[in-house]
């Protein structure tokens, strides 16, 4: 069923566009989990001990400052004496303004938090990572371990976002085949906005798409898609052209808006897709360069215990713990998709050579879906 929530008008677009627009996981979202022992109560202290001697945590994320800020304060309530410094970083900046100060000798991040599948892999190439792993992970499905020191901290469903003041809830696409035929059929009604294939988020969600469904489906779907969508590169100017009335549907949109959209009350909403929905990886590492190394372990392995993923769930992220029970009535997590989309239409995008080898190749289809 979709999602039908309501919005104050469009004065409340800034705040929902970070949801539904920013960011921008691997293998499939199987539920198998990995063998790692819990935190021994003495590698904790030698960790605090090890933290209060450092000088705060800085961290580069993207991850929009009023996501993230609840879950900096779910952890400084456990750890008061460390100071985190967040920096809201798009992902590209995320690694570039580490690498930079890092080849300077200049103090730079502990952790790195980040969306896009291709620029994790030129990341762990050009060696970012301290090779950290937290604890707790027997509680995990096995693909949050990505390998080589990077994590899976929020892996985020696709979402399809819909002008209700547009189309009554038995006209919101439901399928990638019904967008695609409603589209072809009634483009005066079902106008579309996305983002260009430059976005991470837009490629990692179409490498997902072509996993679920094949190639030969994904491109027909964007063949008919492509003449009704305009694209926009940031979020702001696509969320305010569809409360405008300029679009009915917006796809391709951040699994972030699960958070954001139930406190506003107005016309929008979303929907989950039941015939493919891909996850989108926001990753974390901490960084070989780290000058605070302890602290960037403890906030590591705080994401991985229950505190942690309630703080995430009720922040926007979505909670990736096995069995996974808010205990705060959030509900964005892996365990209330499940309610929503079958199973094997679920795609973690992973972080590995194949999601970089075939950009080349998806961007030049998509460009030809669009006649750019």
């Amino acid at each position: 069923m979709p999602i039908s929530l309501k919005i104050g008008g469009l004065a409340t677009a800034v705040a929902l566009t970070a949801a539904l627009t920013s960011c921008s996981t691997g293998g499939s979202s199987s539920s198998s989990t990995v063998s790692s022992a819990p935190a021994s109560a003495s590698s904790v202290k030698t960790l605090k001990q090890q933290a209060q001697r450092e000088h705060g945590l800085v961290i580069y994320a993207n991850a929009p400052a009023q996501y993230f800020q609840p879950v900096i304060a779910a952890f400084t309530k456990q750890y008061p004496f460390i100071k985190v410094s967040p920096a809201d970083l798009n992902d590209n900046v995320v690694f570039s303004k580490y690498e930079a100060e890092a080849a300077q000798g200049a103090r730079t991040a502990d952790l790195l938090i980040a969306s896009a599948p291709a620029s994790w892999v030129q990341a762990e190439q050009n060696g970012v990572s301290a090779g950290v792993t937290p604890t707790g992970l027997n509680a995990f499905p096995s693909w949050v371990n990505q390998g080589h020191g990077v994590f899976v901290m929020s892996a985020e469903p696709i979402l399809t976002t819909y002008n209700a003041k547009l189309l009554t809830p038995s006209q919101v696409p439901r399928t990638w085949a019904q967008l695609a035929a409603d589209a072809k059929a009634n483009p005066a009604r079902y106008k579309l906005a996305s983002y260009p294939i430059s976005n991470p988020l837009n490629y990692g969600g179409i490498y997902g798409l072509i996993h679920v469904l094949g190639a030969g489906k994904v491109w027909s779907y964007y063949n008919a898609m492509a003449p009704a969508t305009k694209t926009f590169d940031d979020g702001l100017s696509a969320l305010t052209y569809m409360l405008q009335g300029g679009a009915s549907v917006g796809y391709m949109s951040s699994g972030l808006g699960q958070g954001v959209l139930p406190h506003y009350k107005g016309l929008a909403g979303y929907t989950f897709m039941r015939d493919a929905t891909p996850l989108i990886p926001r990753a974390i590492t901490v960084t070989k360069n780290a000058a605070s190394p302890a602290s960037a372990h403890l906030f590591l392995d705080f994401l991985y215990t229950q505190a942690g993923q309630d703080a995430l769930c009720a922040a926007g992220f979505e909670a990736t713990m096995t069995n996974f029970h808010s205990a705060n009535g959030c509900t964005a997590s892996l365990t209330a998709l499940q309610s929503h989309v079958p199973a094997n239409t679920t795609y973690l995008v992973p972080i590995n050579q194949a999601v970089l080898d075939q950009q080349t190749a998806i961007t030049q289809r998509w460009n030809q879906a669009f006649h750019r």
